[in-house]
């Protein structure tokens, strides 16, 4: 089953390991908090939040399950903080790795990663991820993904 993961900068620069499409990967994942990621939607447009599934958490249960999968997408977004995330100042852009340090873009800093992975799927859940709690439509709705996307010109 397809998952969109949210991956934090903040995580990534601290813990975090540079990925690649195509690439597997091992991640403790849990459930977003129901407000945790409104601000997408302040960012990007209503209902961005909506595409996530999971969150990438290094600092989170250490004894959650793992959830294995491969890499399928991978979009930076980068926005504008005042010290509060602007409102329309969401950028997000497809790169092909996911790199532990990441520039700037003009005004915009980078919040973090939208990540698709195929996750394994194991009679309800991803190594420990369940998805009995996540609606089809939701699901469906992640493999969408209806943010808008800019390709980065290195890729």
């Amino acid at each position: 089953m397809q998952l969109c993961v949210w991956m934090a900068a903040w995580q990534m620069e601290c813990c975090g390991t540079s990925f690649r499409e195509g690439d597997k990967v091992s991640w403790r994942l849990r459930h977003p908090h129901s407000a945790e990621l409104a601000w997408l939607d302040t960012v990007l447009h209503d209902g961005a939040a909506a595409t996530v599934n999971a969150i990438e958490d290094h600092h989170g249960d250490p004894d959650a399950p793992l959830t294995e999968g491969t890499v399928i997408s991978i979009a930076t977004l980068h926005c504008r903080f005042e010290p509060e995330p602007v409102a329309g100042s969401g950028l997000v852009t497809a790169v092909v790795t996911a790199e532990k340090w990441n520039d700037d873009l003009d005004e915009r800093h980078l919040a973090g990663f939208l990540i698709r992975i195929l996750a394994l799927d194991s009679a309800g859940s991803q190594d420990g991820f369940s998805i009995n709690a996540l609606s089809s439509a939701r699901v469906r709705s992640a493999i969408r993904h209806p943010l808008s996307v800019r390709r980065s010109p290195n890729v």
